[in-house]
This record gives C-alpha cells, structure tokens and sequence, in this order.
C-alpha cells in the first residue's frame, strides 16, 4: 500500500464515520488526486498510480466500512475528473488512468470476498 492510498483512506475513513454526504467524498478525493499531481514532473505512470490508489482505497474501505457500491463509483469517477481537469499532457493520459482504475476495480473483486465484484462499475467509468 502506498504513502497516498494511506493518505486517501484515512481521509475517507473520517469522512464516512463523521456522515459526509457523497459530495464530500467527491471533493476531497478530487483535491487529494490534484494535489497529488502537483508534486514535481509527472509521467503517465504518475497518474495512472494516483488514480489506482484512490481506488484501492475506496474499495478496501467498501469492505471494511459496508460502505457499499456508490463510495467506489463517487471515489473512481473523481479521481478521473481530477485527471480530466487537469488539462495539458496530465489530461493526455487521461485513457491510462481510467484503464488503472478498472484494473485496480477487477484485482480487487478478484482478491475480495466471493460474491463482491466491481464489474458493473467498471462497465460504467466514464469515457471521455
């Protein structure tokens, strides 16, 4: 587990306990990803790994938490709008980062719980 995943797991673990609604969640991993994407050069990798890790995040919180389906849709969607937004080459590699957050959806479902699957979330990640 990254240094960030920790960062956006706790950030979301407090938001979930205090009762934030899912505008919150949306806004705080947004800013989380932005931020993390001003720090120095970035390269598609970059990314693509800030996206994964947001999403790792959600989803480990999903099953930790019974957090359910919409914290993993709220989470992936913007972690992908921050990359989106960010324009210039970051956006360029905006098709990589929706890619990691799908692989990052299916390892999970693979390694979770039978019966838990993120397959029709990955079905409905945004394509721009």
């Amino acid at each position: 587990m990254s240094a960030f995943e920790q960062e956006v797991a706790a950030e979301l673990s407090w938001l979930l306990r205090a009762g934030g609604p899912p505008r919150a969640v949306r806004l705080t991993v947004r800013e989380m990803v932005v931020g993390q994407l001003e720090r120095g050069r970035l390269s598609p990798h970059d990314v693509s790994d800030a996206v994964e890790s947001a999403v790792r995040a959600a989803c480990r919180l999903a099953r930790e938490l019974d957090a359910g389906d919409e914290l993993v849709d709220v989470v992936c969607r913007a972690a992908l709008e921050a990359v989106r937004g960010q324009g210039g080459l970051t956006a360029r590699w905006l098709d990589e980062a929706t890619r990691a957050a799908g692989a990052a959806l299916e390892e999970d479902a693979r390694a979770g719980p039978a019966g838990r699957g993120w397959h029709p979330l990955t079905a409905r990640l945004p394509r721009w």
